[in-house]
C-alpha cells in the first residue's frame, strides 16, 4: 500500500476513496470483499483500510475482507439521510466526516457522483496509481493465476482432444459422436470441463477457416477439416477473480501452404519475445522487435492485414490490464504477469495466434503455458 499512501502524499490528500461494487477489479484488489451492491472502502494516509458496508454485509464483511468494517449506520448515514432528505447527498456527506475534506479518487468513481462528492469536498482524480500496484503481482496472486492456467490446459485439452478424434465428411464438415463439430459445441465442452474446478468461460474464441483472419471473432457453426481454427481461452476463477489466458491454433488434417507458414512464424516470434523478457526492458522494445521480425520475413502490415495488434498484456483480476507490450508499453518489472500473443491475419485466407503467459522474474520469463503447440491434430 505504500504507493497509494505515496500519491496521498504527493496529491496533499487525506484519503483514497473508492465507491463501486467488487465487479470493480480494483475495489476487489483492495477491498476483497464480494458483493454486487456498490459500498465504499477509504484508504486514509496514516492508518488501515476501511469498507463501511450495510448492516446486512457485516458480519460476511468481517469474515471476507483484512480490512477494517463500519457500517453505515454506525457512520451516521441514517441521520444524515434525514438531515439532506437525500441519499446521494448524505453518502457523500458520511465519507467526508470520515475520511476527509480532501479527497483522492479513481477514474473510475461514476460521475454522477463524483459531482455530489464535490460539493462537500476537494476532489483530486487519480491516474491509475491501483493499477500499477495491480501489475506486480504477490506470490500468492501469481499461484493462484497460475492454478487456473492448469485448469485453462485440461479444458483446451478436451476440446482439442474432440476435434483430432473427429471424423471428416465428404464436404469437409467434422463430426464428433455422429454430431456437428461446431464453435458453439466447443465452447460447450470447454465450459463443461472447467465448472467442477469453479471457473468460468466467457466470450472464448472458437474461428475457423477465414474468419480467423479477424483476431477477436468469436466463431460460429460448423467446423471444418484443413483449416485454420483459433482457440483463444481465458477462463475466470469464480473463488477468487484470477483469470489466465492462452491461444493455439489447429487444424484437423494439413491446412494451406500459407497458413503453415505463417503457423512457424509465428512461434518464432513468441519465442524471440520470450528470451527478450527481462526486467528493465520496455513493452514496446519487445512489441517492436516482433514487428520487425515478421517485417523481414516478409509479413508486412498494412491496414487490416498482417500483425494488427499489440504483442501482449498484463493478466490479474481483470483479463487485460497492465503492463502493455505494444508501441507504448512501458518498462516491465518482476512481478509482471504478461502475455505473449503474436499472430498473422489476412482476410481471405484466414489467422494464426499463438499465446503463453509468463510472469516477469530477476531472471527472465518464468512461462506458465505448458501445451503443446501443433498446429495439425
Amino acid at each position: 500500500m505504500r504507493d497509494l499512501a505515496d500519491a496521498l502524499t504527493e496529491k496533499n490528500c487525506d484519503a483514497y476513496v473508492v465507491y463501486d461494487s467488487s465487479a470493480n477489479a480494483d475495489m476487489r484488489y483492495l477491498a476483497g470483499f464480494l458483493t454486487s451492491d456498490p459500498y465504499i472502502y477509504i484508504y486514509p494516509k496514516e492508518g488501515e483500510g476501511t469498507v463501511i458496508v450495510s448492516s446486512m454485509e457485516e458480519l460476511r464483511a468481517r469474515r471476507e475482507t483484512t480490512c477494517n468494517v463500519v457500517t453505515r449506520s454506525a457512520a451516521g448515514l441514517p441521520d444524515l439521510i434525514q438531515e439532506y432528505q437525500n441519499i446521494e447527498t448524505a453518502t457523500a456527506h458520511m465519507i467526508k466526516n470520515f475520511a476527509g475534506t480532501k479527497l483522492l479518487v479513481p477514474q473510475s468513481m461514476p460521475v454522477g457522483f463524483a459531482q455530489t462528492l464535490m460539493t462537500v469536498a476537494d476532489v483530486t482524480v487519480d491516474r491509475g496509481t491501483v493499477a500499477l500496484m495491480r501489475a506486480v503481482k504477490s506470490a500468492d496472486e501469481i499461484a493462484l493465476i497460475r492454478e487456473v492456467q492448469k485448469r485453462n490446459e485440461e479444458a483446451t485439452r478436451c476440446a482439442v482432444d474432440m476435434i483430432r478424434n473427429s471424423e471428416t465428411r465428404v464436404d469437409g464438415a467434422l463430426i464428433f459422436e455422429d454430431e456437428p463439430v461446431t464453435s458453439e459445441r466447443v465452447r460447450d465442452v470447454i465450459a463443461a470441463a472447467l465448472r467442477p474446478w469453479k471457473c468460468e468461460e466467457r466470450d472464448t474464441i472458437i474461428s475457423c477457416g477465414t474468419d480467423t483472419a479477424m483476431p477477436h471473432c468469436l466463431g460460429t457453426g460448423q467446423l471444418y477439416a484443413n483449416q485454420p481454427i483459433v482457440m483463444d481461452v481465458f477462463p475466470r476463477s469464480l473463488v477468487n477473480g484470477y483469470f489466465a489466458d492462452m491461444t493455439r491454433t489447429i487444424s484437423k488434417g494439413a491446412p494451406r501452404e500459407e497458413i503453415i507458414q505463417m503457423y512457424a512464424a509465428v512461434h518464432e516470434a513468441k519465442e524471440l519475445a520470450a528470451e527478450m523478457i527481462r526486467p528493465g526492458i520496455s513493452g514496446a522494445e519487445v512489441h517492436n522487435a516482433v514487428v520487425d521480425f515478421f517485417a523481414e520475413n516478409g509479413y508486412v502490415t498494412a491496414g487490416s492485414s498482417g500483425f494488427i495488434h499489440s504483442l501482449g498484456h498484463g493478466v490479474g483480476l481483470e483479463i487485460h490490464e497492465g503492463p502493455s507490450l505494444s508501441m507504448s508499453g512501458g518498462i516491465l518489472e518482476p512481478g509482471n504477469v504478461v502475455t505473449l500473443e503474436p499472430g498473422l491475419y489476412y482476410p481471405g485466407v484466414g489467422g494464426v495466434r499463438l499465446e503463453d503467459m509468463g510472469v516477469v522474474t530477476e531472471n527472465g520469463f518464468d512461462r506458465f503455458t505448458n501445451f503443446e503447440k501443433q498446429l495439425i491434430v
